[in-house]
């Protein structure tokens, strides 16, 4: 009897664990903010590339990533509107993920004279 429930209570730990995500699963995929401010951009991200989609006014803008380790990133702007060029392009914004919890991530922004924390939630692979 005690031997199958230290079968049974393994097997239930293993499979929890075995489900916990990690930073490498938000690699890739397509996200949308938490915050109310920002749930109108759609976030598609590959493995290099990450593109940011307004909704509502359709402007778009990529970004190339370059990864520091599994939960950080240095996002940097290379294509954006006519309009922002002199603000964004070339900036850098240097993010980490902090908490993972099933699918959302809590981010550490930083740049373009900032600091945020932002949460996202992937909505799609």
């Amino acid at each position: 009897m005690i031997v199958r429930l230290a079968l049974f209570l393994f097997a239930i730990t293993t499979m929890v664990f075995s489900q916990e995500k990690k930073c490498v699963d938000f690699k890739t995929g397509v996200f949308s903010y938490i915050n109310p401010v920002y749930k109108r951009y759609k976030v598609v991200r590959k493995e290099n590339v990450q593109i940011e989609t307004d909704t509502v006014t359709g402007i778009v803008l990529e970004g190339a990533i370059e990864w520091k380790s599994d939960c950080e990133y240095v996002l940097t702007y290379v294509k954006v509107p006519d309009n922002a060029k002199n603000g964004i392009l070339g900036q850098k914004i240097n993010v980490q993920i902090n908490n993972i919890t099933g699918n959302k991530i809590l981010c550490r922004s930083e740049g373009l004279g900032f600091k945020k924390d932002i949460e996202m939630i992937k909505i799609d692979n």
